[in-house]
């Protein structure tokens, strides 16, 4: 977004935003209009809402912080995110997690995403027979 080279950090950012959306069911960045969001994206505001995040542990917020940080320098790498606590930790207890709230949250936000594509085709539909 700033014009610089598009190296690893930016594959780490990603998958920042995909950890974010899968544990906390939706997008970390969102707002009405495109150029809040992309204020949004380059000032790293998003917020862990306590009504998806109760149950998830510092070490995956800390995990998505690191990753989500604006500037790739202080990123973590793809090494470091490897070697983080909450990668290492046992999985017993993340199986046995009830992702009720979030999975409906994710639900919701994967309709949103099928109806805006649905909207975009009528759109250019409509173009087309003008």
């Amino acid at each position: 977004m700033k014009g610089e080279l598009y190296g690893t950090q930016a594959d780490n950012w990603s998958l920042g935003v995909i950890l974010f959306t899968l544990l906390g069911g939706y997008l970390p960045f969102d707002a009405s209009t495109s150029r809040a969001l992309y204020r949004k994206i380059r000032n790293g505001e998003y917020e862990f809402k306590k009504v998806f995040w109760k149950d998830t542990s510092n070490e995956a917020k800390n995990l998505i912080e690191r990753l989500l940080t604006v500037d790739p320098k202080k990123r973590i790498t793809t090494e470091q995110a490897l070697k983080h606590k909450w990668i290492l930790k046992n999985s017993e207890k993340l199986e046995k997690k009830d992702l009720g709230v979030n999975l409906e949250e994710f639900k919701k936000f994967n309709a949103k995403r099928k109806f805006r594509a649905a909207v975009k085709a009528v759109r250019k539909n409509n173009l087309k027979i003008e």
